[in-house]
């Protein structure tokens, strides 16, 4: 609860330069009897961490972080666009005593902390400092910080927790931010008129079961059907981590290859549909024939999806299916795929055979990208793309 502050109250008669600081609030709540929160312009808190010993004399854990990547990124913000300097975090500072000198209102004024402690934000408070010398004060004073200033048993609470506070933070990954991006946004909503769940973000699912997809899967499909004429980028897929790289940057040729203008819901549920059709047949192949190199099928079954749809019209995957010149994929999922996935399967361990002759099978080496180019290329089916006739009934 919010209390009133006292009339009046005299700022110490103890020089603020040698014992304390003083801090000009626009924006000041007393909460309880050891807690004020209030809206400080960075201005204000320059010479709080000026002196070269600033760290050891506010108790901070950590000196000034010159070279980390966070600070340059604080840095450019506070330098180009200083009114987003203050709307995230919170800096926490603590003190033997706190003094409130109003400047005619009951919500702002001039706060004197003696004994002033950093608990949390120095970071954020010493590249202001470092900065003043060539930004203007007005150019700081556009940054406006949420401040926490604590006392009393209070104060001990905050130091004690934020020296945990990384333990309860869930870093944020790439894939966290994929719900802002005007692609995915437009797939969500595509999706969501067929009543189908598209879900980007991370996390238990909860709430009523529909039909879905996850943006994971459809990363990896779209990149097995995407039009590169080598599997690196669908290899880069397989795993979370390959995905997350691809994701942290949405401008880069990889992601924009998956994700653009032209790519639809329908395509992506095609892709998607296509990779558990194959791996389904693979998997009955593999109850009949699992011995000896057949191995592969197992170790490296995406490697045999990327090979089958190079045999499919994939530059069409996102064609209008209204469209004349669309692909009849009902019929290529039920006539095509079953001929083409066993074909392909035993022309590359046909290949695989010949490379592992002496019947040492390492399978490591398979899952590996390196031995993919080295096993198409065996089989004939490097950098080709094929476009084969429907096949009628079954090998």
């Amino acid at each position: 609860m919010t209390h009133p502050f006292p009339a009046h109250q005299e700022p110490t008669s103890i020089p603020l330069l040698c014992s304390g600081y003083r801090i000009q609030t626009t924006l000041l709540h007393r909460l309880g009897t050891d807690q004020w929160d209030a809206r400080v312009p960075a201005g204000q808190l320059v010479g709080l961490a000026e002196a070269l010993d600033s760290a050891e004399r506010l108790g901070t854990r950590r000196e000034f972080l010159a070279s980390s990547a966070q600070n340059r990124e604080m840095e450019k913000v506070l330098r180009e666009r200083p009114q987003a300097f203050g709307v995230t975090g919170r800096m926490v500072l603590g003190a033997d005593n706190v003094f409130w000198v109003p400047d005619g209102t009951r919500s702002s004024g001039t706060l004197d902390l003696l004994g002033p402690e950093c608990i949390d934000g120095y970071q954020r408070m010493a590249l202001v400092s470092r900065l003043a010398a060539e930004l203007s004060v007005e150019h700081l004073d556009r940054a406006v910080l949420d401040v926490r200033i604590v006392t009393g048993s209070t104060r001990e609470l905050a130091r004690s927790e934020y020296d945990r506070a990384h333990l309860y933070c869930n870093p944020t990954e790439p894939q966290d931010l994929l719900v802002r991006h005007p692609v995915m946004l437009r797939l969500v909503k595509q999706f969501s008129d067929d009543q189908c769940n598209f879900r980007l973000r991370r996390g238990e699912q909860r709430g009523p079961y529909r039909e879905g997809y996850s943006i994971g899967e459809a990363t990896t499909a779209l990149a097995l059907f995407s039009h590169d004429a080598d599997p690196d980028l669908a290899h880069r897929t397989l795993d979370d981590e390959g995905r997350q790289e691809i994701w942290r940057n949405p401008s880069s040729h990889a992601f924009r290859t998956l994700f653009n203008d032209n790519t639809q819901a329908t395509g992506v549920r095609i892709a998607i549909t296509f990779r558990r059709s194959i791996l389904g047949v693979l998997e009955q192949m593999l109850r009949v024939r699992s011995a000896r190199h057949w191995h592969l099928l197992e170790d490296a079954p995406d490697l045999m999806v990327w090979a089958v749809a190079r045999q499919l019209p994939f530059d069409r995957l996102h064609c209008d299916q209204r469209d004349p010149a669309a692909p009849a994929w009902e019929e290529i999922l039920d006539t095509e795929v079953p001929v083409l996935t066993r074909r392909t399967a035993e022309r590359l361990v046909r290949a695989y055979e010949k490379l592992r002759s002496s019947g040492v099978h390492k399978r490591a080496e398979v899952r590996e990208l390196p031995y993919w180019h080295k096993l198409l290329k065996a089989a004939g089916m490097s950098r080709r793309r094929e476009r084969s006739e429907p096949a009628q009934g079954n090998p």
